[in-house]
């Protein structure tokens, strides 16, 4: 199954003064229950260096980030696994915009 197909959205700054795209992380419909599940990621997606020019940092901390290459729905890839069992939900790979 395609990430595509469960209505992928990105996690980032929205409703802020700048056409600057800084993303940190993706939220989507789950395969199994089709509730909205949600992974945050590093690097975030920040092609305009806004976390260097605002001297960020690690602005946005959670207790679990997921390692991120790609940069596009159709190439993302998420490591480890994303294991949302624990609340009866999902447990699987993103993996090139593939859900497994």
């Amino acid at each position: 199954m395609k990430l595509t197909d469960l209505n992928p959205r990105w996690v980032g700054l929205h409703n802020w003064s700048s056409e600057s795209v800084y993303r940190i992380g993706i939220s989507f419909d789950s395969p199994t229950t089709g509730r909205r599940i949600a992974a945050l990621f590093a690097p975030a997606i920040d092609p305009d260096g806004l976390a260097a020019k605002y001297q960020w940092g690690e602005f946005f901390p959670q207790s679990r980030k997921w390692a991120r290459t790609g940069d596009s729905f159709e190439t993302l890839t998420l490591t480890p696994s994303l294991d949302f069992s624990a609340n009866g939900e999902w447990h699987g790979c993103i993996t090139e915009g593939r859900i497994t």
